[in-house]
C-alpha cells in the first residue's frame, strides 16, 4: 500500500513494526496498537486490511484483532488461508462463529513487544476543558 502523506507513511510503518513484533500465538487488538500510536483503532485495521499481497505474506497481520475478538468474515491472506485458520495453526482457539475463544489469554501488551516504536501522542489533539 502506497502511503498518502508523510504522516500516514509514519503511522503505517509504526503499525507494521508493531504487528511484525507479535510472536506466534500472541495477539494485539487494533485498540492496543491504536492506543500506543494515538490513532483510531479503525486506522490500524484499515492499514492491515489494505496490505498488498507481498506485504501481507511478510506481516503476521492475523495477530491483530478487534477488541471484541470477533473476526471479520472473509479476512484471509494472499494464499487463501483465513484469519481464523492462521490463528488456529498458532494455537489460538477460534469458535465456528469466528470469535476468539479466550482473547485475554493470548493478548500481549504492545509496550512489552520488541518493536522499538515509542508511544505516540499527537500534538494537534485538543485537550478537554
Amino acid at each position: 500500500m502506497k502511503a498518502r502523506s508523510p504522516a500516514f507513511a509514519r503511522i503505517q510503518a509504526d503499525v507494521l513494526a508493531i504487528v511484525r513484533s507479535v510472536p506466534p500465538g500472541a495477539l494485539v487488538t487494533f485498540a492496543d496498537v491504536g492506543g500506543h500510536l494515538d490513532v483510531m483503532p479503525r486506522h490500524v485495521a484499515y492499514i492491515l486490511a489494505m496490505l498488498a499481497p507481498a506485504e501481507q505474506l511478510g506481516t503476521p497481520w492475523h495477530r491483530a484483532v478487534p477488541e471484541n475478538g470477533r473476526l471479520r468474515r472473509g479476512a484471509g491472506d494472499a494464499l487463501g488461508a483465513s484469519q481464523a485458520d492462521l490463528l488456529r495453526a498458532e494455537g489460538v482457539a477460534v469458535t465456528a462463529a469466528g470469535v476468539i475463544a479466550n482473547l485475554a489469554a493470548h493478548r500481549c501488551p504492545v509496550g512489552g513487544l520488541p518493536h522499538g516504536v515509542p508511544v505516540q501522542r499527537r500534538q494537534d489533539r485538543p485537550t478537554g476543558g
